[in-house]
């Protein structure tokens, strides 16, 4: 009989954790995979035989890698690609130059901030700068949210094809978060024009029934991005949030270095 020492014992449950762990070299597998493709990304055949997984379980930790943000879903090319859970340099880039303008909407407006990006199949808060109000709204940096009941998703989900959109809204629902919230697709689609029509998305007491807010869309060539302003409606009247939308927009063109707006911000009917 031989007697282990505490060094063998080691590492004899080292490599039984090891062992346990399929699951997790699976979905680094299919990370590395996606990381390598070329635009506009992975496509899940490519996947399945990358990985010599069934197609099933290749679907399956994808649409989990997509709900927490690590991937995200090209749906006119059916493609993969990593998403914002890993603050690919780009997206770094962006928020490291936008800070000193939302910044400057935050002391502007005294009202929180935020820059948001479509990752998945939901909204992620990529930078917040709060208000300096005791009561204000505010979620926190790597949160997730619904596009259909926040104005970041609705600036967002304008800037996409209509077929794009449907198909997402069909995976997530419309969920109600309040009275207000737009929980009919035919609905929403029809609300989108009006973002495009007015020039921002405003959301109106349909995430949280104390807050109102507006977001613009950022121009980019892969990803889509938005900023929003976001304040209690009590002092964020419709009249504020229209100059607010303004601001934003104004923000969005230097950011970018356009030379104008390309339409103007106009009041919802």
């Amino acid at each position: 009989m031989v007697k282990k020492t505490g060094r063998l014992v080691a590492a004899s449950a080292a490599k039984k954790s090891i062992a346990g762990t399929r699951a997790i070299r699976r979905t680094c597998l299919i990370l590395r995979e996606i990381a390598a493709a070329r635009d506009p990304g992975a496509s899940l055949p490519q996947l399945v035989v990358a990985t010599a997984m069934p197609k099933s379980s290749v679907h399956r930790y994808v649409e989990v890698l997509l709900q927490e943000g690590f991937l995200e879903r090209n749906e006119a090319a059916g493609t993969y690609r990593l998403g914002a859970g890993f603050g690919t340099r780009e997206t770094q880039l962006l928020v490291a130059r936008a800070r000193p303008f939302l910044e400057r909407l935050r002391d502007r407006f005294n009202e929180t901030v935020n820059f948001g990006m479509l990752s998945g199949d939901n909204v992620v808060y990529l930078d917040i700068l709060e208000s300096a109000r005791t009561v204000r709204l505010a979620a926190r940096v790597g949160d997730q949210d619904m596009v259909h009941s926040t104005a970041l998703g609705k600036a967002i989900a304008a800037e996409l094809p209509t077929d794009e959109v449907r198909a997402l809204l069909k995976r997530t629902g419309l969920r109600r978060r309040t009275a207000n919230t737009i929980t009919r697709l035919a609905e929403f689609v029809d609300h989108l024009e009006l973002v495009r029509r007015h020039g921002f998305a405003l959301d109106d007491q349909e995430n949280d029934m104390e807050g109102r807010c507006v977001a613009v869309a950022v121009p980019a060539p892969r990803v889509q991005f938005a900023i929003s302003i976001s304040g209690i409606t009590s002092r964020f009247p419709m009249s504020k949030a229209l100059e607010a939308a303004r601001e934003i927009r104004q923000v969005i063109v230097e950011l970018g270095g356009q030379a104008r707006p390309p339409h103007p911000v106009t009041p919802y009917p």
